[in-house]
């Protein structure tokens, strides 16, 4: 009699369980893909690591709770388009959400958008998220949101000027095979005037190499330049130009790290977002998720944390004499 009475009791106590919260009981582990590309110099890896860290603390332990899939395409650039296609076709039956980092997350979008799995991606230019999103600033009302990067034309522009007062002409260098170079290079090319500080802005191609890049920067006497991806991989080449890099920073490194990106080349100032914090962020938009808190539907995208920074010894090594308002205005000097 007593033994059935225990077994009542524990029968009781695991329905009520069930009804309360049936997760809590049984409950498959969560799947999670990452989804990003070869850009240097970690491949996104800061917002992998950041993004599990911080689904462990919501409670979302590896192995138990939820399993990775990690996937990164063979190439930076549109030669990696059938990986993405491959790898979202894959998972797309399984997956409980897509972390898709930098323009690779438009290829996948044209696949996830109608499966109702949610998307996030971490982290892309703004420029880039807009081609995903109606906007950036209200819930998506469809199952994409994510973290942008906010490196603004018109900011650094606005920098170039103010470092160098008296500049007219500024390049945007780029690699006509990077969909992120070409993406940027509109943001560019669709500036009022007004936001464009009175100089004239080149373009320069890298697809045909280095020197004629290097050529159309004497010719066309530019004063400073800046990039995206293309640039930076070919920094070190095109630093035989001497002249000055007011830029978008684009790289998957820690804030402290940036003066170990800015020591041998001629970057003299440029806007940096750190990819760890998107991972961070789009961690607790999933675990919201997940946790029935929001959907993805009503997830607003949110934006990354932008810092300014001066190479102060890069500035004076190309012969610019730096005022105290600038000094004042960045966030990060590098001496």
């Amino acid at each position: 009699m007593a033994k059935s009475k225990i077994h009542f009791v524990l029968f009781c106590t695991l329905f009520l369980c069930l009804l309360i919260n049936p997760a809590s009981v049984i409950s498959a582990p969560k799947q999670v893909v990452f989804l990003r590309y070869k850009i240097a110099p970690t491949y996104f890896q800061t917002v992998v690591d950041n993004f599990k860290n911080t689904m462990t603390l919501r409670g979302y332990i590896e192995g138990r709770d939820i399993e990775y899939v990690d996937i990164i395409t063979s190439t930076a650039d549109k030669k990696s388009v059938p990986d993405v296609i491959a790898a979202v076709n894959k998972y797309k039956d399984s997956a409980d959400m897509f972390i898709t980092s930098g323009w690779i997350s438009m290829y996948a979008r044209k696949i996830l958008k109608d499966t109702g799995v949610p998307q996030l991606f971490v982290p892309v230019l703004r420029s880039v998220a807009l081609k995903m999103v109606k906007d950036t600033d209200s819930s998506p009302e469809t199952n994409i949101s994510g973290i942008y990067l906010m490196y603004p034309p018109e900011k650094i522009l606005r920098m170039a000027k103010f470092i160098i007062p008296n500049i007219q002409r500024y390049a945007y260098i780029y690699d006509s095979g990077i969909p992120a170079d070409m993406i940027f290079k509109e943001a560019y090319e669709t500036l009022k005037k007004k936001d464009r500080h009175e100089i004239d802005i080149h373009y320069f191609d890298l697809e045909n190499g280095i020197d004629p890049v290097l050529s159309q920067l004497k010719e066309y006497k530019i004063e400073a330049y800046g990039g995206i991806v293309g640039s930076f991989k070919n920094r070190y080449k095109l630093a035989v130009s001497n002249i000055p890099v007011i830029t978008s920073f684009t790289l998957d490194i820690d804030q402290n790290s940036i003066k170990d990106y800015v020591q041998d080349d001629n970057t003299v100032a440029g806007l940096f977002n750190s990819f760890g914090y998107c991972g961070a962020q789009a961690a607790e938009m999933t675990a919201d998720i997940f946790n029935g808190k929001t959907t993805i539907q009503e997830t607003v995208p949110r934006s990354s944390k932008q810092v300014a920074f001066l190479n102060l010894k890069g500035a004076k090594k190309l012969g610019l004499d730096i005022s105290f308002d600038v000094l004042e205005a960045v966030d990060i000097i590098v001496k």
